[in-house]
Formats: structure tokens, C-alpha cells, sequence
């Protein structure tokens, strides 16, 4: 399975191949570590700071064609195509069951040229304000970005809708989109997908140098945002016309002397230890009538923006906060039994393996990890080889100063 996978340079191009034999549903991906948060750029030692929204804004524009509708080619093929744009990336895939080469050579085309005009760029406007409204619309995206605004910098870009503002697509044109795409849409910023039952790596090889016509390298960079942690606030709620409290509650990880997995890893870990459904908080909680099985948690890794998210519908929030600190402080000194570390790292490398059942969850894994520099088979070891000595010292990065976000 997991061995099989294959990971090649192509003409400066990453290739991850990933042979799943009988499995029907094909799917390619192309995916560009260029993301929502990377709008202040530098370029030829000149800063360029680009409106928010900018890459998803792209994302939308690479599927006008002069000469031809990107649709209708996949559709006459029997490909399904789509893409989406997050904090760390963009990422163009299709999905099917016949005729992969002809639609993975559409897809190498679709990303290989772009067609922005003045005429197609304002057109373009109107649709993504309809997208932003419909989000703004939306109590769980509300509620996440709500929490951003107040954990971070109002200038760090994390705090920053991907598909931006309506007055931030405003200030977009041709020559914003023209320079992010040729900067960043480049060889060595991207990863090609292939995975299903393909039995001709050479013909991807083949198709890859005849048809991904880009960039061969970035000409320049991100500018990094340095955080200086002057929060306005800890608390933001806003009134929706719901009738129950929509939460999340953040707390920052600001842990930087270990590498990329290890951290996601074992934080992951740690949070199933202390506060999955199988745990004493999560009984005594749900027993109060505090939570509910709409809670849930994650580790979240932005590039230097880590945190721990926890979310759900509560009348109340800040007794969980308090409930929180208290386990917390509790398992930093007391030590994790090594029945509960085993029986939950178990678990997750059982859960990472049943992705390997869809083609979807596969391909998206592989690219949510080369945004965040490794791959599975590197986040699949380090994952095995997790231990209870050293996820013990994680919790000392756990700061106990909780940011809350309220939708009702």
C-alpha cells in the first residue's frame, strides 16, 4: 500500500504516483504551495503586497479559455473537474473512471495557460461577491474567522477570508493575476497526483513533459509575517438569528524546535488523549449537559500560525475554557498511561490507513502535505514511530490563555 507509492522528479516537477489496483474512480491533482495567506510577496528585492483573495481569485480565472470551455472538454472525456484554494495552497484535480490520460493531458493544459482580460477579470467580480455572501452567511465559517481576528495580528493574512472581501476583489486585475501565476505557478512549486488503477507511469511521465508548459522556478518569495502578538481581545460574538451558541475556542501553540509531522503528529494525539470521546472530560462534560456530540478539536498548523481549535454548539462556552485548563494543567503533571497512548496512537494509524479506501482521501492527504513540506510515506513513519516519552514533553506548549468565538 503505502510502499507502493512512488515519488519522482519530473522535468523539476514532483510526481507522487499511487497505484490502487481495481479501484474504478481515477483522479489526478495538480497542486501549487501558493495559498490565501500569500498575498505580500517579494520579488526582485521589491515588497508587493497583493489584495486578499488574490489566489483564490486565480484559482477561479485559470478556468477561463479563449478558445474553448474547460468544462465542456472534461465533460465530453467523462472527467469531473474541479478546485478549491485554502490557507496554504491551490490545488485543479478531475476525477473519473475512463479515458485518464486524454483528461489528465486537459489538466496539464487547463494550469499551463492562462487567459485574464480586463473584461473577464471585472466579470469574474460579481460571481466571488456572491461567494463571499453566501459564506458570510455561514455560522461555522463565521465563527472560525471570528477567532482568527482576535488570536491574531489584524494585519496577519491568516485572519483574512480566502476568497477575501468585496472590497478586496475590487482592487484585483490582469496584472496582480498575471504576476502571482507566473511567479508562483511554477515546476518547483507544485505536485503532481496521480492515483487509482494506472498502469503506465511512463505515459504521465510522457504526458507531464509534453504538456505542463510553466515556469520552471519562483522568482520570488513569501513574505513571512512576524507576529507580535498584541491582541485586541480574547472574546468576539456576534448575533445570527441562530437559537444555540456556535463556539470555537483557540489556544496557541507557539512551539517551533521540531519538524513539521512531528508536531502535527503528536499534538493530534494529545488532544485524542485528553479530550476524545473515550476520555473522563469528554464523559463528564457530555454528562453536565455542557457539550453535546457536536464537539470536536483539532491541531491546526498555518505555517507559523499553530494552534489547538475546539468547536461545537454550547450554552456554554467559557465553563468548557474552564474545564479545559483544568485537564490540561492536570495531564502536564501526571503522566500519560501508556495503555491510553497506545490504544489512541492505534487508532490513528488505523484511521490513516482507511483513507487508503477512497481515492479522494488519498490524493487530498498527499497534497495537504506537501503544502506543509512532507509527504505520507515520511508522515506515515514518523507517525509509527510516535512515543509516550516524547509526547509527554508536548504539553508544556499548551498556553492556557483561551480565545473565544460566539455565534447565536
Amino acid at each position: 500500500m503505502i510502499d507502493k507509492i512512488i515519488y519522482e522528479n519530473i522535468n523539476g516537477t514532483i510526481l507522487a504516483f499511487i497505484p490502487k489496483k481495481n479501484f474504478i474512480q481515477k483522479q489526478a491533482m495538480i497542486c501549487f504551495k501558493y495559498g490565501s495567506m500569500d498575498n505580500n510577496l517579494i520579488i526582485n528585492k521589491e515588497n508587493i503586497v497583493l489584495p486578499p483573495g488574490i489566489a483564490h481569485f486565480l484559482e477561479h480565472k485559470m478556468f477561463e479559455k479563449k478558445e474553448y470551455n474547460v468544462f465542456d472538454k472534461f465533460n465530453k472525456l467523462g472527467g469531473n473537474v474541479n478546485a478549491y484554494t485554502n490557507f496554504l495552497s491551490t490545488a485543479y484535480y478531475f476525477n473519473c473512471v475512463n479515458n485518464f490520460y486524454e483528461n489528465f493531458n486537459e489538466l496539464l493544459k487547463l494550469v499551463s495557460y492562462p487567459y485574464f482580460t480586463n473584461e473577464n477579470v471585472e466579470k469574474e467580480k460579481g460571481i466571488i461577491e456572491q461567494e463571499i455572501k453566501m459564506y458570510d452567511d455561514d455560522p461555522y465559517w463565521r465563527v472560525f474567522f471570528n477567532l482568527m481576528c482576535i488570536m491574531y495580528d489584524k494585519d496577519n493574512p491568516i485572519t483574512n477570508d480566502i476568497a477575501g472581501s468585496v472590497e478586496d476583489i475590487t482592487k484585483i486585475n490582469e496584472d496582480m493575476l498575471y504576476q502571482c501565476y507566473n511567479n508562483f505557478y511554477t515546476k518547483d512549486n507544485c505536485i503532481i497526483i496521480c492515483c487509482g488503477d494506472i498502469d503506465d507511469k511512463k505515459n504521465v511521465e510522457d504526458s507531464i513533459l509534453k504538456n505542463l508548459t510553466i515556469n520552471d522556478k519562483k522568482t520570488g518569495n513569501i513574505k513571512q509575517f512576524k507576529e507580535n502578538n498584541g491582541n485586541k481581545s480574547n472574546y468576539v460574538e456576534k448575533k445570527m438569528g441562530i437559537n444555540q451558541k456556535v463556539f470555537n475556542i483557540g489556544f496557541k501553540n507557539l512551539q517551533k524546535d521540531v519538524t513539521i509531522f512531528d508536531k502535527i503528529i503528536y499534538n493530534k494525539i494529545i488532544l485524542d488523549i485528553i479530550f476524545g470521546k473515550s476520555s473522563l472530560f469528554y464523559e463528564k462534560l457530555y454528562n453536565k449537559g455542557i457539550i453535546d456530540d457536536t464537539f470536536g478539536f483539532d491541531f491546526n498548523n498555518f505555517n507559523e500560525n499553530t494552534s489547538y481549535i475546539f468547536s461545537g454548539i454550547s450554552n456554554k462556552p467559557k465553563e468548557i475554557i474552564k474545564y479545559i485548563n483544568e485537564e490540561i494543567d492536570l495531564f502536564k503533571n501526571k503522566n500519560i498511561l501508556e495503555k491510553d497512548f497506545e490504544r489512541i496512537k492505534n487508532k490513528h494509524i488505523g484511521s490513516f490507513i482507511r483513507k487508503f479506501n477512497v481515492v479522494d482521501n488519498i490524493v487530498s492527504m498527499e497534497a495537504d502535505y506537501f503544502s506543509n513540506n512532507f509527504n505520507i510515506k515520511s508522515y506515515y513513519n514518523s507517525l509509527q514511530s510516535a512515543n509516550l516519552e516524547d509526547i509527554q514533553n508536548y504539553l508544556k506548549y499548551f498556553e492556557n490563555d483561551a480565545y473565544l468565538s460566539i455565534i447565536n
